[in-house]
Parts: C-alpha cells; structure tokens; sequence
C-alpha cells in the first residue's frame, strides 16, 4: 500500500506466483459478484420493501457489506504489498519466508472474515423471529457467542476502513460498559456483563442494529451508489472537464470550479479525508499549474472538501441521521442547511478570489467559454432534476427519491447510447454499405444484421458500465458498512451506562448558565470529537454527547444539532489532526504546518458562522421578514470577516487597522441582533459599500514578492 512505497522501492515488489494471480481473479471476480449483489438488494429493497421488518434488510445488508469489505481488503493485499503493519517492511526482505507466509495469511484472513461475516449474520436472519422474543425468553449460549462476533467484526472492519483513533472510542465504548463498577465518581456505574453486551449491542437486535445501520443501509446506500453509478458513466470526468474549459475564461483560472467540484463531490462521499483524496488528486495540480503555491493548493482542496460534508442534500449523509434523530422531516434538515453552506461556500469563494488577486496568480491569457463542453452531460440533468423533483415536490423518502433518480439515471445512458449511434448515422452507413450483393445474400439482408449487431454492441457497452457502476457504488459504500455497526454500538453502550446524561449535566454546570461560555466548550468538544472522524461518526458522537447540553440552554433542536455538526466537520482543517489537510499537503508536496495555517485563514468564517445562526435562529428556520434581512447581513458580515483574515480587500494589501476594522464591522453584521437589528443592517451596509470603494475607485496593486510577508510567509 502507499505508505510501504519506500519499501518497495528499496527492495523491489513481490512477483505474483501464477497461484497468486489465479487466487487474485477469484477475489476479484467474488468483489464483483457481492458488490453488484449489494446494490442489486438496494435497489429491490426500496422498489419492494420485501421484509415487514426493516432489521431484517439491514441484516443482510450488514452480512454482504462486511464480506465484500473484507474480500476488498484480501483483494488488495494479494494485488499490492501484502504487508499491512508497514515496520514489518523495515526489517523483513523480500523473498524471506516470513513475508511468503504473510502474502498468504493477510488475504486469508480476511477471506476467514468475510465468511464469519455471512455465517453471523445469516444466523440471525435464520433466527430472527425467535431473536425479537428472546429477550422474555432468554437467549441461547450460540446466540450470546454470535453476538460477540457481530461486535468483533463490525469493531475490526472499523479498524480496517479508519484507523485506530475511532476504533479505540469503539473499544473504549465496552470497556466502560464493563468495568462501571470500578470507577469512581463521575464515571461509576452499576455496569454490564458480557452476555448483557452481547445482548444489548448486537443479538437482541439492538445497539448494532439499531436505527443507525437502517438508516445507512436504505437512505446512506441509495445515494452513495447512485454517486458511484454516476462516476461509472463519466459525470466526475465531466465535472473535472467542464471546469478545465471554465477555468480558461476566468481571471482566477481553475480554482474557483476546483472549490466547486470538490464541494459537489464532497456532500456525498461521507468523508472529507476520502473526497480530499480522491478529487483533491485532480484539482491539487490544476490549482498549480496555475502557479498557485503548493500550501495554499493543499489548503484550498481541504477546505473545500471539509466543507461538502455540510452541504444540502446529503451533508456527507448526516441529513439522513439528524432527520431521524430528531423526528422530522428530511427536507426540513434540508432547508436548515441551506443558509449555512451558501455563507460557508460564498466566505470560501470570497478568501480564495482574494489570496489569487492579492498573490496576482491571475490568468492573464483568457479565452472565451467553449459551450459545446456543457454538452456532452446535459443527459446528467436528467437524474438531477428527477432526484430534485421526488424530493421537493413529491416529498418522496430519501430511499425512494434514490431509486427513481438511479432509474432515470440508468435509463437515459440507454437513451443516449442509442442516440449517439443513430446520430453518427450508424444505420444509413450500414444500408449504404449493404447495397451490394455479398455471396448471394442481398445487401440489405447484410445490412440489417450489421446494424442489429452494432445496436447490440452499444446495449451490450452500456449494460457493461451500468454493471461496473453497480460494482463501484458498493465498492464505496462497503467501508461504512462496519462504522454504521459500531455507531450504533457505541450509541447503545453510552446510553445504557448513562453517560450521555452526565455529560450533558457536567457541561451546563461548567458553563455556569452562560450560553456563550457553553457554546464555546461546546465548539471545543465538537471539534475534539470529529478528530479524524468520517461524518457519520463525528456527527453522532457529538449529537449524542454535546447536543443535550445546547438545548438545555434553550436553544431549538435544530440549531443545536447544526452548531456541534458544523464543528466537528471543521475538526478535518483544525490541527493538530487535520485529517483533510494532511492528505491534501502529502498531494501537493506542501508542508503540513503551512497548509494548516492557510486552511484555518481560508475557513476562519466557518468557525464564526454556527454562532451566527445560533444568535440568528431565521437562519436555520425561515421566516417572512427576518430570513430577507438576516441572510444578506450575515453574508456581509461573513465577507467582511474574510477581507480581514485575508488581509485584502480585492484592490490592495490592508494595515493591522483597516483589518481590525474590518474584523468589527463583520462581528456587528452578524451578531449585531443582540443589540438591535439596526445595528447589523449598518454594519453590513458599511462592509459592502467599503468593498465597492475598493473596488472601484482604488487601483489593483498585487503583491508580487511574498519573502517579506508575514503570515503568508512565516513558516517559510
């Protein structure tokens, strides 16, 4: 894997025995067969509904998920370096038999793994009426046994998927169930055994199974597979293409469609690491070869990519477990984040135009927007409109606005397919072709079957890449399976301890009554929390352990659930961790402490915005006049904040006191409220018209040598 490259290129890479290659084709062709299967059970599922119990599905969805896990995983192991532990690599030489045993027993136990899986929970699935009455009736040693391995694999398919800092709050999660009774004060409780764990986190059709694995396995699924079917039929390739030619005719070049790329990509991949990753390998060497400095690239990506996970629809899945956490509607979740993003989105927007004029990383040599690109994806529209419309207008599920927008997706690239091969005049070329005679059979015979045979061809092409895109939906979908389980674990363990109640209670007393001193240990303990997370699992952590404390104060449920999710989204660019921007500078060969400080400056509104909306609750819960005049305030507020942070006002560099004026007039934009709303409405009428003074009546003066600067420069 990537990090035993010094490895490998040291010593060399293991040749696959044919043995190897043969039991690679295996693994592969078994990857195909579960991830196809998985999507397929989706799909059917919210077409459907087969099972009068939704645990039911997420049963089986659990079983095949892992097993197609743990079969990627033994799939990887035999097609890269086997090694997992990458200090083994240090001392263990290739040939040696040490490591000829490990390219076989790595793939072997994760094939064990995917088995176990199957058998655990089609043991369940067997035993699942018996299983809903057993907890009057008492439960089986076989039944206690498999729920301890349920928790063992969806704890060790964490492991595997993200690391060990989230596995340990899994482990930490039983420990604690356990041993309560040894603990003093604060953390004692009456505590639970191991057959009450079994019971309560897994067999008795709880903690694992819970509403977290139901919600993942229908309303998570659907939309993550339908990315994954899109990416198949090109539309990442298309976004990525249209923004090239759009980044052509803009001063700033590529990198304001780079932020929007990378936003889009971002609300459905449920990770702001994965999406920094995986965009962030496209859009880090556009932004530049631009000539954008590699620490500002990093941190433009990361930012952008932290961002996408708070961006409505999908919110990097949290829409979908914040609207069954609290019972509402999902479009009401929806609506809630609409705000909130654009202010992210637009303050982000604002601070990279900026850092690009203030560096004059401008493109000069602009040339004119070729429409004909947009083109080529227009069919996209398609599945767009039809997910926009069942969602808004109908009012449809999550999982049955998933299931017509995978459907009319699906659907028009066979439309497409055949409309590219009439168009290219496909069928007149073949009569034409056939107007002779070819031994004894008439032309037109022949030219019949050459046009039947290529319509098949372009069936058969498109079928090929609508099954890959049912392969690659799963694929990405399978490494949350194992979170799902364990959240709900997690969830499960610090409810029936009581924990949750006695944190809540220990923050609002620490807090002395004082909202603001509690939103700001609540911003510090959400950050903490969503340290290397993936978005589910940040959100329900701070959800569950912070959010009570928050409404206790008498702030609306939903705000409350808006301010810790925004912050432990912005955990991915805080340091020390700062997963997002890690990945990004490793990408763009920039410093981690560079690209830590640029992230901070380029996302410092999105530390400000959730207070904002807490003190300007039309923000999150539209209302007629308050939401007209609350959003453009807050927006010039935000971009005051962003002038100030940047040190540029569009025209030329800012003094300490312009910034620190600046700074001023944004806080009263956005918090003005609390005084009177007159006092925002100035504030930001004085932000906006000090922004089109700069930008009309001052002359643009770039900085060219940045070796003198200081914060842009001063861990050079």
């Amino acid at each position: 894997m990537s990090r035993n490259t010094s490895f490998t290129a040291r010593i060399g890479t293991r040749l696959p025995s044919r043995s190897d290659a043969t039991v690679a084709n295996v693994l592969s062709s078994l990857v195909t067969v579960f991830a196809v299967s998985l999507t397929l059970l989706t799909v059917y599922y919210a077409y459907a509904l087969p099972f009068s119990e939704p645990t039911q599905y997420a049963n089986i969805f659990l079983g095949i998920g892992m097993a197609l896990y743990y079969l990627l995983q033994a799939s990887e192991a035999l097609g890269e370096d086997p090694f997992i532990d990458s200090r083994l690599n240090t001392y263990v030489a290739d040939g040696s038999p040490l490591r000829s045993i490990s390219s076989h027993v790595v793939p072997s136990v994760a094939v064990f793994l995917a088995g176990a899986s199957l058998l655990a929970t089609g043991y369940v699935h067997l035993n699942f009426g018996r299983l809903q009455a057993a907890y009057t009736v008492g439960y089986t040693t076989a039944d206690i046994l498999i729920g301890l391995l349920i928790i063992l694999l969806v704890t060790d398919a964490t492991r595997r998927a993200f690391g060990y800092m989230f596995t340990s709050v899994v482990i930490s999660s039983l420990v604690y169930a356990f041993v309560g009774p040894l603990l003093p004060g604060f953390f004692n409780h009456s505590g639970m055994s191991l057959e009450r764990i079994a019971r309560e986190g897994a067999i008795g059709l709880q903690g694992t199974y819970g509403f977290i694995l139901e919600i993942g396995s229908t309303w998570v699924a659907i939309f993550i597979m339908f990315a994954g079917i899109a990416k198949a039929y090109g539309a990442l390739d298309y976004v990525l293409e249209v923004g090239r030619e759009a980044g052509k005719s803009l001063r700033t070049g590529v990198v304001q469609v780079a932020v929007v790329a990378s936003m889009i990509m971002g609300s459905i991949t449920g990770s702001a690491a994965a999406n920094t990753a995986t965009t962030g390998s496209f859009t880090i060497p556009m932004i530049k070869d631009q000539g954008i400095r590699d620490d500002f690239a990093a941190s433009i990506e990361a930012v952008a990519s932290a961002g996408g996970q708070m961006l409505p629809p999908v919110m990097g899945v949290a829409a979908f477990l914040m609207a069954d956490i609290l019972g509402i509607e999902y479009l009401t979740v929806v609506q809630a984040g609409v705000i909130p993003a654009a202010l992210f989105y637009l303050s982000v927007g604002v601070a990279v135009y900026l850092i690009v004029l203030k560096f004059g990383w401008i493109t000069d040599e602009l040339e004119p927007f070729d429409r004909s690109v947009l083109l080529d994806g227009l069919h996209f529209l398609v599945p767009l409109g039809t997910l926009l419309y069942t969602l808004v207008v109908l009012r449809y599920t999550p999982l049955g606005a998933g299931l017509y927008s995978i459907g009319a997706l699906v659907g028009v690239m066979y439309i497409r397919r055949i409309a590219l091969w009439m168009r290219d005049g496909t069928p007149h070329t073949a009569f034409d072709a056939g107007s002779s005679r070819r031994d004894g059979v008439p032309g037109t015979v022949l030219g019949v079957v050459w046009l039947i045979g290529s319509g098949a061809r372009a069936a058969l092409e498109t079928t090929r890449r609508t099954l890959d895109g049912f392969r690659q939906g799963a694929i990405e979908m399978a490494p949350l399976v194992g979170i799902l389980g364990s959240l709900g674990l997690i969830l499960q363990m610090i409810q029936g301890t009581g924990l949750s109640g006695k944190i809540s209670q220990q923050i609002v007393s620490l807090a002395g009554g004082v909202l603001v001193l509690l939103l700001i240990m609540a911003m510090l303990a959400s950050i903490l929390f969503g340290l290397g997370m993936p978005t589910p699992a940040a959100y329900i952590l701070v959800a569950m352990l912070i959010v009570p404390s928050i409404t206790a104060m008498g702030v609306a449920d939903i705000t409350a659930h808006m301010f810790v999710f925004y912050f432990a989204m912005l955990s991915a660019i805080t340091p020390p961790v700062a997963v997002s921007v890690a990945i990004g500078s490793s990408i763009a060969g920039a410093s981690f402490t560079k690209s830590c400080l640029q992230s901070i400056r380029i996302g410092a509104p999105g530390f400000v915005i959730p207070f904002a909306f807490v003190a300007n609750n039309s923000l999150i819960y539209w209302s007629v006049p308050d939401t007209l005049i609350a959003f453009p305030v807050a927006l010039a507020g935000t971009l005051g904040l962003v002038v100030a942070t940047i040190g540029f006002d569009g025209a030329r560099e800012l003094s300490y006191l312009a910034r620190g004026l600046y700074a001023v007039a944004a806080f009263a934009a956005l918090f003005g409220s609390v005084v009177t709303v007159w006092l925002q409405i100035a504030s930001g009428t004085a932000v906006v018209l000090a922004l089109l003074y700069a930008r009309t009546a001052l002359t643009y003066e770039p900085i060219r040598d940045e070796s003198d600067r200081d914060l842009e420069t001063a861990t050079d």
